[in-house]
């Protein structure tokens, strides 16, 4: 109706209901309606669905491959293939774009997508005869089979295999137009999982699952055997030169580069950290070339190696405190048996030598744990008291070696209530090594009652103790009442005047008590004299090693002789500063050499003399001496700075240390006048300045080794690591040193000077610049890429020329 002016609204086309004859693919069969008003079935046009009879560019006959469709369902096959679910595809090729015509595919996809006419089509289920359609949809439960090579499954060449769409899920984003799944990706199953997931490679772990726990603790105990094995084969093989030692790769070698290693292989997994931190491991706990070692793995070791740990070692960690060091003991302690006693270790040696921030507290809640202690070392501790040796003396009674060196807070004191302690239990103590060195307010009474209550030692150090007497020497060897001991090796040997270097008048008898000392040190003791040899005299046969260094012009001949005698296995003699000496004490250490010998006779015995000092001793003449060597066919060591020895002497040693092919042989004659530079020129080629050592803490001292190659150095010393040339350390060998040493500096400048101008002339321009310019220059530098440009009228010949 019409409201008003104008135009009246139109109303939206429409279009006459459509009705469909039974459906068929067969376009010879199929009756369609006309858009057209008028149903003249001639007309032809581009728009008229009746137009499929007509051969035209715009008629449906472009989709005659659709007639493929209209084949009857073939049988099903004797075998089929189980229901796969296939996998859903996100994007699916739709109908009309598998036709070959384009111009007509755009008309049928218009119409069709504007109205719902496939899909009715495609749906609509028939009764009767007719040919039913196939199913466009997975859900419709039907099999079809379009056969091999159908253009609907060109994948398929098997005519056997069956698409079973029955099991089918809905396929999201597929064309409602196209009714055949006819990608290849429909025949492989779905899966839950993610199929673009790696697939995990399972390698069996056959060290931690196969091999037995002991096994495994086994193979990484032979870790620290290979390491020092390692280490031992480099240096037979000549491998091992001062270069490698002095190199921070190889600052721990051996034994202390594998707890390095196995330190670091806790990091590899948790199993690991079990058996790296294991008690059998750890048993032997040397720790003493690690002074930085931190707190927390000091004590992860000591809580999980625990009751194992036999031997602790952390000599030099200045950073060990008290806390710290109880808390390690209590880690080491195991359980009481009984309620109410104390627990305890199973140490069996404590080094704590430097370890100067402990506290006496902790010291002795260590040592009262420690019942098992054999081997002790408190030397130069201030926490070291007289308690201190109380405590030793009664919870520490296997101890075997004590080292109670430089201790500040204690003296003769604490000595003398260790022995009366165990006296006082009627026991011996088992000290065989007993270090002693500047003791305090020492006497008589503390020598003899450590005499009488340690039998056993073998080593007494008691150097550097200046309050120590003749008496006192003679008081640690005396014996009154006691009867000899056989069982505990308990002997007394009963001298004469004569022999116990007293008054020929006298006819009383001197009892002594025979020692079982291996090394005894005096040195610096400078109230001693001879005397006190002669009181050892007959005490000390096994002795080896004697330190008597240091005492000056009271030692004479006479009770030094007297001592000698009775010391036939006498290896090392140290008699620095003895200026008193004379021949007759080296013609004492000389074994008489026979001047005829018959072939049936023994072989007179080999002097056992290998080290001689006697620095100082102006009365040994070169007679003596060169009798010496040829005597002692196993002298290495021969210190005599300061005398009257000649290059005779000099000459003879190195003569007889190469025919005797000694190793490390050495001759000090510092200070000896008789030595020229001549003489020194003429045995280069079998001498070397210094005694060199291959180690990390010898790179300091930059020893010159041939293993290194450096034939510059060679030009002006010689190889101080060759075992083979003898060691003379005079004033003309220091000189090389000093030269090689020059050497090496000049050489190290000249390079860094090469390596700065190498960098300041990156270019030419610059290189012009630096050599137009260096006459001016301060300290001769060239000019660098900051400095202004030279001037162009300014060259090298004009200006000053230093000649």
């Amino acid at each position: 109706m019409d409201k008003g002016k104008g135009k009246g609204t139109e109303q939206p086309p429409t279009l006459p209901p459509l009705t469909f004859s039974p459906t068929a693919f067969g376009y010879g069969q199929a009756i369609w309606p006309s858009t057209a008003p008028d149903d003249t079935a001639d007309t032809a046009g581009p728009s008229s669905f009746r137009s499929v009879t007509t051969a035209g560019p715009s008629s449906f006959s472009s989709l005659a491959p659709l007639d493929l469709i209209s084949v009857p369902i073939p049988p099903e096959p004797a075998i089929t293939t189980p229901p796969a679910i296939p996998r859903p595809l996100g994007h699916r090729r739709s109908l009309p774009s598998l036709t070959g015509s384009h111009n007509g595919k755009s008309k049928f996809r218009m119409k069709m997508n504007s109205s719902t006419l496939a899909r009715k089509l495609l749906f609509k289920k028939y009764d009767g005869d007719a040919c039913p359609t196939p199913p466009s949809s997975p859900t419709d439960g039907r099999d079809f089979d379009p056969g091999a090579g159908s253009c609907f499954a060109p994948w398929r060449n098997d005519s056997a295999l069956a698409l079973e769409y029955g099991s089918l899920p809905p396929l999201k984003g597929r064309s409602n137009s196209f009714p055949f799944p006819v990608s290849a990706l429909d025949l492989i199953p779905a899966s839950t999982e993610d199929v673009f997931a790696p697939i995990l490679l399972v390698v069996r772990n056959y060290f931690d699952d196969v091999l037995p726990r002991e096994l495994r603790v086994h193979i990484m105990l032979s870790l620290i055997a290979v390491h020092e094995a390692d280490h031992a084969c480099a240096v037979v093989d000549g491998t091992w030169s001062v270069a490698k030692a002095s190199s921070s790769r190889n600052k721990w070698v051996g034994r202390d580069k594998a707890l390095r290693e196995l330190v670091r292989f806790s990091r590899v997994s948790r199993s690991w950290q079990e058996l790296v931190f294991d008690g059998q491991i750890w048993a032997e706990l040397d720790l003493h070339a690690f002074p930085l070692l931190p707190k927390s793995l000091l004590l992860r070791i000591a809580r999980a190696a625990g009751s194992f740990i036999k031997d602790i070692n952390v000599a030099g960690h200045v950073n060990l405190h008290s806390g710290t060091l109880i808390d390690v003991t209590d880690s080491l302690s195991a359980l009481t048996v009984r309620s109410g006693s104390l627990p305890f270790t199973h140490l069996t040696g404590v080094n704590l030598r430097g370890c100067s921030a402990i506290t006496t507290r902790s010291l002795h809640h260590l040592l009262i744990q420690s019942r098992a202690l054999e081997r002790l070392c408190l030397k130069g501790l201030t926490a070291v008291t007289n308690t201190t040796c109380d405590i030793i003396g009664v919870y520490c009674t296997r101890l075997a070696v004590l080292d109670l060196g430089r201790c500040p807070n204690i003296d003769a004191g604490g000595i003398r209530s260790l022995a009366m302690t165990a006296e006082s239990r009627g026991e011996y103590l088992l000290l065989k090594e007993l270090r002693l060195s500047g003791l305090k307010h020492i006497d008589d009474n503390t020598m003899a009652a450590l005499g009488h209550a340690a039998p056993y030692l073998e080593v007494l150090d008691l150097s550097y103790v200046r309050q120590l007497h003749n008496t006192a020497v003679e008081a640690f060897v005396a014996c009154h009442d006691e009867e000899e001991d056989v069982d505990n090796g308990f002997k007394i040997v009963c001298l004469n005047a004569r022999e116990a270097g007293r008054n020929i008048d006298e006819s009383n008898k001197y009892r002594r008590r025979v020692t079982r000392l291996r090394h005894l040190s005096l040195s610096s003791c400078v109230l001693l004299t001879d005397a006190a040899c002669s009181n050892l005299a007959h005490s000390v046969p096994e002795l080896q090693y004697l330190e008597l260094a240091g005492i000056g012009s009271s030692l004479e001949d006479e009770g030094l002789i007297r001592l000698l005698n009775t010391t036939p296995h006498l290896k090392r003699l140290d008699l620095e500063d003895a200026s008193a000496i004379s021949d007759a004490v080296i013609a004492t250490l000389t074994p008489a050499l026979p001047e005829e010998q018959d072939a049936e006779d023994p072989p007179a015995p080999e002097s056992p003399l290998e080290q001689l000092i006697i620095s100082g001793a102006l009365e040994v003449t070169d007679d003596a001496l060169l009798a010496l060597i040829r005597g002692c066919s196993r002298l290495t060591v021969l210190e005599a700075d300061n005398t009257r020895m000649g290059p005779a002497v000099l000459k003879a040693f190195v003569r007889a240390a190469r025919r005797r092919a000694l190793a490390n042989a050495k001759l000090v004659a510092v200070d000896c006048r008789g030595f020229g530079e001549a003489l020194m020129k003429d045995l280069t080629a079998h001498t070397r300045p210094r005694l060199g050592w291959r180690a990390y803490g010898a790179r300091g001292l930059r020893y010159l080794d041939a293993r290194d190659g450096s034939v510059e150095d060679f030009k002006l010393g010689q190889d101080e690591c060759d075992p083979a040339r003898v060691v003379v350390k005079t004033f003309y060998g220091w000189q090389t040193v000093d030269a090689v040493q020059a050497g090496r500096e000049k050489r190290r400048k000249a390079r860094t000077r090469r390596a700065a101008n190498e960098s300041s002339t990156s270019s030419d321009l610059d290189d012009a610049a630096g050599r137009g310019t260096r006459w001016w220059s301060p300290g001769g530098r060239r000019s660098g890429a900051n400095s202004p440009p030279a001037l162009a009228e300014v060259t090298t010949n004009e200006g000053c020329n230093i000649m």
